[in-house]
């Protein structure tokens, strides 16, 4: 039997940048260092520049501080858990509030609580774990437009 990716992380036939480049760039916040790594490669796989990470919240704050307004990044992709006091979506009000960048959600927890607090912040997008490289863009792309 041959080896093969589980769907959410493979190509799914696509080569290198064969998308149209969206201008932007993205900042993620992911507590997981190997699931943070994936996003940041499929997103500059298909053409997105991500210009840092941080795994927990007061480490974000901090790092997108360090941006000039001119340098911050357009968007924020969040995970909604995150270790300690914070959760993403506290961490994406705060982002909000101080550096005015929109946010995507990308997280495994559906719960209807959980949907409800998210919707407040009034994301640009929620991106469901285990996720493809078509609904990556996709969302990504749409919230970038906006």
């Amino acid at each position: 039997m041959q080896n093969q990716l589980p769907y959410y992380l493979s190509r799914e036939g696509n080569t290198t940048n064969r998308w149209s480049r969206v201008e932007g760039t993205i900042f993620i916040v992911e507590d997981n260092p190997v699931i943070s790594d994936l996003i940041s490669w499929r997103l500059t796989e298909l053409g997105f520049t991500v210009i840092g990470s941080a795994e927990e919240p007061q480490t974000a704050i901090e790092k997108l501080g360090q941006f000039t307004k001119e340098e911050r990044p357009k968007l924020v992709l969040m995970d909604i858990n995150l270790p300690g006091e914070k959760d993403g979506i506290m961490t994406a009000e705060e982002i909000q509030k101080k550096f005015f960048i929109p946010i995507v959600y990308i997280s495994s927890v559906m719960d209807d609580p959980t949907i409800e607090r998210a919707k407040l912040t009034k994301p640009r997008g929620f991106i469901v774990k285990p996720f493809t490289d078509n609904q990556l863009k996709a969302t990504v792309e749409m919230a970038l437009q906006k």
